[in-house]
């Protein structure tokens, strides 16, 4: 009898960047499509995001992005971490490729002065 493999899943290297570009889209430095989804409770705001190769619109204008809830850009930090463009800490839980499927789950840290 033919043993089966277990699929294991590939730990992706993080992007370096991610930037809005239209309302729950985010781009890498690789021009890859990433899609928010948050997820809030009383005590944390996660983010999950998933690349999905998707069509892209026009870029937000600065109109649009006044009361965007999620940071503009992340920059990936030391520590398995990304600062976003409001200056919040947001730790990477995980960031796993399975079955060609890439998400990567974001939380943010409580800020400092808190």
């Amino acid at each position: 009898m033919a043993e089966m493999q277990a699929y294991r899943p590939e730990t992706p290297e993080d992007p370096d960047r991610l930037w809005i570009w239209e309302r729950h889209v985010y781009l890498d430095e690789n021009k890859r499509s990433w899609l928010p989804i948050t997820l809030k409770t009383s005590e944390n705001f996660q983010v999950l995001l998933r690349q999905a190769d998707i069509p892209l619109g026009l870029p937000m204008s600065p109109k649009d992005l006044q009361a965007y809830e999620l940071p503009l850009m992340w920059q990936l930090y030391p520590g398995k971490k990304y600062r976003g463009s409001d200056s919040m800490l947001w730790q990477i839980l995980y960031h796993i490729k399975f079955r060609g499927v890439e998400d990567m789950l974001l939380e943010r840290l409580p800020s400092e002065d808190q």
